[in-house]
């Protein structure tokens, strides 16, 4: 087994979010739950071109000097032009911050701003959600 290559989510594996040259990642909570319902509601896969990316990779790409993509709170995901405007609503009612098509290019940039660091996720929702982890340490 390779490094990363680990399920996150029902969907999702952590490879698929680490960064392009380095295989370093971060990943926001908050981005992976959103990620997943809109896999949920759009009925098929999502592919990731991008998701974190460490800050040498960034500059090659030409990134924004302040890309969500450098904070793990932003992914890059392939949708065919003719489909961009009904994925476009698919992921605004999923409440992503960030919803940038690139029509040319095939793909949509998704992100979240995760200003509380204390992300509340819908456990009750999502079963594959991490366990409480207050109590994570007891009895070692």
């Amino acid at each position: 087994m390779k490094v990363n290559d680990i399920f996150v989510s029902p969907h999702f594996r952590l490879n698929e979010f680490q960064c392009r040259c380095c295989g370093c990642v971060k990943l926001h909570p908050e981005l992976l739950v959103k990620l997943e319902s809109l896999r949920e509601s759009w009925g098929s896969p999502l592919l990731l071109t991008s998701g974190f990316r460490c800050s040498q990779h960034n500059r090659k790409v030409d990134g924004a000097e302040a890309s969500l993509h450098l904070l793990g709170q932003a992914a890059d995901i392939v949708v065919l032009n003719g489909n961009q405007p009904e994925f476009i609503e698919a992921a605004e009612k999923e409440g992503f911050d960030q919803v940038i098509p690139y029509e040319k290019r095939n793909f949509v940039h998704l992100g979240i701003f995760g200003g509380d660091e204390r992300v509340s996720l819908p456990v009750n929702q999502h079963k594959w959600e991490m366990a409480d982890t207050v109590n994570a340490g007891a009895g070692v």
